[in-house]
């Protein structure tokens, strides 16, 4: 057995390794995805689109990346609190019997993202934009959420 040694700057886990635990996180998700249990092994390294988010004064933003995906395969949805975002990931390769797949770190299928918000969002308000693969959610916060200003009256 090779000995592991921890440097402050590497991994204990050779590439080979980790590539090896990868690739059997993979070939589980591909069981459970064939007995109809799409994504419940799937870790944030697989379909899932990272997504960040951050709030300003008017709310919460969100962004998540979605290269490849077009419009119409996007769709969104905010129940309560939480933003939901679905779509599948598709990618095609040519099919002319010359064609070989040497590496492939970009899962293909469903997925499903839910994220929860800190507070109430007005869902009424909701804006998404989609540019360059870049999802945009602008969710402002409820009426009953936003800090208001109170003016103070002199007596």
């Amino acid at each position: 057995m090779a000995q592991l040694t921890w440097t402050r700057f590497a991994h204990p886990w050779s590439g080979e390794t980790w590539d090896a635990f990868e690739g059997l996180r993979r070939g589980v998700d591909e069981l459970f995805a064939r007995a109809g249990h799409e994504g419940l092994f799937r870790s944030a390294h697989g379909v899932h689109p990272p997504v960040n988010l951050y709030e300003n004064a008017d709310g919460f933003v969100l962004t998540a990346e979605l290269p490849g995906l077009k419009l119409e395969e996007i769709e969104l949805a905010v129940h309560g609190n939480r933003l939901s975002i679905r779509g599948e990931r598709k990618i095609s390769y040519p099919d002319d019997g010359r064609t070989s797949l040497h590496r492939r770190e970009r899962q293909v299928g469903r997925f499903r993202r839910a994220v929860e918000l800190p507070a109430a969002i007005d869902s009424e308000k909701v804006e998404a934009s989609y540019r360059n693969g870049v999802l945009l959610v602008k969710l402002p916060k409820s009426a009953a959420h936003r800090p208001r200003r109170i003016e103070v009256q002199a007596q």
